[in-house]
């Protein structure tokens, strides 16, 4: 990524604050000089593989933690600040002393610090980088060069000891619940976790980012180039794809029954390092397989699961969809968790379980509403075909016989 310089030194009072996370400093700034001294760091993929690969299937390293702009948010902002009596109580919240390559510069590199409550920012320092509030300052860099709103002051929160993962970790719990920033860009973001840590590190987050990306590039899986990664370079439009969102949250939800206690779990204590041992046993179907570092096999047996069912399923069905294989990993998730039931049974059935079902019956509309009807159908058919283990299942508001009309 390229970085621009800072031409002239700066100095302005600060406040320490001191939180379990770290610390930052509370400072007072123009909106001119915020202009100079930050810049928002696109989020991208990069050409490069990311370098703890257990697989070893060439996943692509990602940088930076800003969305790409909105189109209207910027000008409408302008426009409040024109009004005179614009109020921004909110905190810029920016990283400080990251290279070029966006890693965290070491001590005696360091161009941004802090001495007697005096922030400094060093002649050709590296512009930091925005982690929250780049539509607020994006308005400011509407205004005419003359207009005196550019000397209004904006509260900052500055962190100068944090890696870019940890900007991504910033940004995602504080956006992670507005609408406005979507699942797949703050996904993308929890892969710098994959280039930072070793995978005994990962959190079952990262490892789901990890996994779809795998899926999404293997040449050996029915869904390479499929997966659609939201800001990937040079994508391609192809018949059908299925969203980062959705595949991440699909295989989340077999290794964490609480992704959020996860998280906090994680990254509490001082970003101290933690190994999944340390976030302990739940109820969701492969916690174990999380816990042992069993990833190989998790990966080799979703990428069965897939290849089999697109393997089967018609070109034009409501499976090869986000909504489709959100579907598919509830339902294999609902039967793993079923009693003896494990993923070596499931194998045994499943091509009898695809056939089982007619297709030209199934909703065609790749729509939510569907969702509950594609999955249910599956779970349906597996339990026809399940002589050995009694399979027991509770639909909502049906039974196991209303489905007979979507099975041959």
């Amino acid at each position: 990524m390229t970085r621009k310089k800072i031409n002239n030194e700066k100095t302005y009072p600060c406040i320490p604050v001191e939180q379990s996370f770290g610390i930052f400093y509370a400072c007072s700034i123009p909106a001119k000089d915020l202009l100079e001294i930050c810049e928002p760091i696109r989020a991208e993929v990069l050409e490069d593989d990311i370098d703890n690969d257990p697989l070893d299937i060439s996943i692509k390293k990602s940088t930076g933690t800003q969305r790409q702009l909105g189109k209207t948010r910027p000008e409408q902002i302008m426009e409040y600040i024109k009004t005179g009596v614009a109020a921004f109580p909110n905190s810029i919240i920016i990283g400080a002393n990251i290279s070029e390559l966006g890693y965290l510069l070491d001590e005696e590199e360091k161009t941004w610090t802090v001495q007697d409550n005096i922030l400094k920012v060093h002649k050709g320092a590296f512009s930091a980088a925005i982690i929250d509030g780049q539509h607020r300052l994006s308005g400011f860099e509407l205004l005419d060069s003359n207009d005196p709103s550019l000397n209004e002051e904006l509260l900052c929160s500055i962190y100068l000891d944090i890696p870019m993962t940890y900007h991504a970790q910033i940004f995602s719990t504080i956006n992670s619940t507005q609408r406005r920033v979507h699942k797949n860009l703050i996904y993308q973001l929890y892969q710098i976790d994959m280039d930072d840590k070793e995978p005994k590190y990962w959190s079952p987050e990262v490892l789901s980012v990890y996994i779809s990306r795998a899926l999404g590039t293997d040449k050996n899986s029915k869904l390479k180039n499929r997966i659609v990664l939201a800001l990937d370079n040079e994508q391609t439009q192809r018949d059908w794809n299925v969203s980062l969102s959705a595949m991440v949250e699909g295989i989340l939800k077999l290794i964490s029954d609480n992704p959020q206690r996860d998280r906090d779990s994680f990254y509490s204590k001082r970003m101290e390092n933690k190994i999944r041992r340390d976030v302990g046993e739940d109820n969701s179907a492969w916690r174990h397989m999380y816990l042992e570092m069993r990833d190989k096999t998790m990966y080799e047996d979703l990428r069965h699961f897939f290849n089999l069912c697109f393997s089967a399923f018609n070109e034009d069905s409501s499976y090869r969809s986000s909504i489709g294989c959100t579907a598919l990993l509830d339902a294999l998730r609902e039967l793993l968790l079923k009693r003896n039931v494990d993923y070596q049974y499931i194998r045994k059935l499943l091509n009898e379980t695809i056939s089982d079902i007619d297709q030209s019956k199934l909703p065609k509309d790749k729509i939510s509403k569907n969702k509950s009807t594609l999955r249910d159908v599956f779970i349906a058919s597996f339990i026809r075909k399940s002589t050995e283990v009694e399979v027991e299942h509770k639909f909502f508001q049906k039974d196991l016989s209303d489905f007979d009309s979507y099975l041959l």
